[in-house]
């Protein structure tokens, strides 16, 4: 799994289906060439759509008005590592994205961190005192009006430990997270039921879903007796993928499912060191489809809390990490590049599209390809596409249906609460093939003033053009591309 690097210092671990219906019919065309969205005169030209090339895709889109799904307010999240200090400029840049939930210690110090003495504990009881400690977060949370989800630290199987951490958060510090979770990633546990100072190379000591599961059920209670209205994140991902991820959650629910709030897995697709096909720009968007994504994993967890407590209700389901690739990967190199921009981008449409509660970005600020902002807080690519595009999409999802579903072209279409603005957010995930809409006949509006957002792989930052009375119809997005609609009819 995920490894920091050596300024990190301590050891670390990486840390909705959308039902569709009828409306009227808009055709998206798969070819394989065509003009970028960015091009001005492109954008404002609403002529008919060029003519389709031999073995052109001809899918069939249609929307409806009627909203069949709505993202939770804690949807737009990200991982704030202790590593970092916390400042002005990590604040600025946070409220010029959608995110309002964040996760903290982030990943694996989760298990090791000392709350009230601020340490990362590691082996032979060294540590490491970072420059974000709880008090500084709380502090910064604050004031930038974000909602936390905190990891207690439970590797070492203290639950007392654990509810002094609570008692000290809550009653001294008076900072009450929206959330708290049990650990990180148990999977990986090698201390299991041992004190930091008491860690060393040799242990193997690891949890099971059973074993675990007991944990979060010692915990919940010494939590619960301090603040009995404390929600708990009873799964912090397992550290293994996909891999007999359900069980641990059918585990975890069977013991918990009335005491906790949550449960959260922590998605990776691109990860593991063994190519699953050819090691490619192709395999690496490939991944989107694998057993290893959350397209696939999250009907089986849902399905898997379902059996584990048939008469629990609103047991949310939570990304509490989510990327690319981790190191040793052998697609590792692409997520290096601006490949994962639109990788990223396709992941949050999938999460969208499977009613995900929470999709915590792996990172806010870290060296790890794919966060917001690099260890010396300049922002990114993907960053510049949060601020940018992202930040226009609204929260009711409409009904839909696609004819066929070309392979990682991903189509989320949505409205605010009162109908008065429109989005439309499209990914290209694809090296290959160009998608072209035309949205004459779609049901999504085009009347009114708004504006578009493109970016594609070629572009250092996404490229805008607004209008005042009609959307143009016909719209191209380019290999590894994106597109974002915002209109108010």
């Amino acid at each position: 799994m995920f490894r920091r690097d050596p300024k990190e210092r301590a050891r670390g671990r990486r840390g909705r289906s959308i039902r569709v219906g009828l409306a009227t019919a808009a055709v998206l065309l798969l070819v394989a060439s065509g003009v970028w969205a960015g091009d001005p005169q492109r954008l404002l030209d609403s002529a008919a759509v060029d003519p389709a090339l031999p073995g052109t895709l001809l899918p069939v889109l249609t929307v409806s008005n009627r909203s069949i799904a709505t993202l939770a307010p804690g949807f737009w999240g990200a991982d704030i590592t202790a590593y970092y200090a916390l400042g002005a400029t990590q604040a600025g840049y946070l409220n010029q994205t959608p995110l309002n939930y964040v996760r903290w210690p982030g990943g694996g110090p989760g298990d090791q961190y000392n709350f009230t003495a601020n340490r990362i504990y590691s082996l032979g009881g060294a540590y490491y005192s970072p420059p974000a400690g709880l008090a500084q977060f709380a502090t910064w949370c604050q004031s930038v009006g974000c909602r936390a989800i905190v990891e207690l630290p439970a590797e070492i199987d203290e639950p007392a430990t654990a509810a002094y951490y609570v008692n000290y958060t809550e009653s001294t510090l008076h900072f009450h997270p929206a959330y708290w979770e049990i650990g990180n990633e148990p999977a990986l546990w090698a201390h299991f039921g041992i004190p930091w100072a008491k860690w060393n190379a040799t242990q193997h000591l690891n949890a099971t879903p059973g074993s675990y599961a007991q944990v979060v059920q010692a915990y919940t209670a010494a939590i619960h007796a301090v603040d009995p209205s404390a929600r708990i994140v009873g799964l912090p991902g397992v550290g293994t993928g996909g891999y007999n991820e359900d069980v641990w959650v059918r585990a975890t629910v069977a013991l918990n499912g009335p005491n906790i709030s949550a449960v959260a897995i922590h998605v990776y697709p691109a990860g593991g060191t063994i190519g699953r096909g050819p090691v490619s720009v192709a395999g690496f968007f490939g991944t989107l489809g694998d057993p290893s994504s959350l397209a696939v994993r999250v009907p089986s967890d849902r399905a898997a809390i379902s059996a584990a407590c048939p008469t629990c209700r609103g047991i949310q389901l939570f990304i509490t990490e989510m990327g690319s690739t981790t190191t040793g990967s052998p697609y590792a190199k692409y997520s290096g590049s601006a490949n994962v921009v639109p990788y990223l981008a396709a992941e949050i449409a999938q999460a969208m599209l499977n009613s995900v509660d929470n999709v915590d970005l792996f990172a806010f600020q870290a060296t790890y390809n794919g966060s917001l902002l690099n260890d010396t807080a300049v922002p990114s690519k993907l960053f510049t596409v949060y601020r940018t595009m992202l930040t226009e999409l609204q929260p009711s999802i409409l009904n839909f249906s696609l004819s066929s579903q070309p392979l990682h072209f991903l189509v989320v279409p949505a409205r605010d609460a009162t109908g008065h603005t429109f989005s439309l957010f499209v990914v290209n995930a694809n090296a290959s093939y160009t998608g072209q809409l035309d949205l004459r006949h779609s049901g999504f509006p085009l009347l009114g003033p708004g504006t578009a957002w493109s970016w594609d792989i070629t572009s250092p930052t996404p490229s805008s053009v607004s209008w005042l009375v009609t959307a143009p119809a016909v719209w191209t997005v380019p290999p590894r591309g994106i597109l974002v609609l915002s209109i108010a009819p």
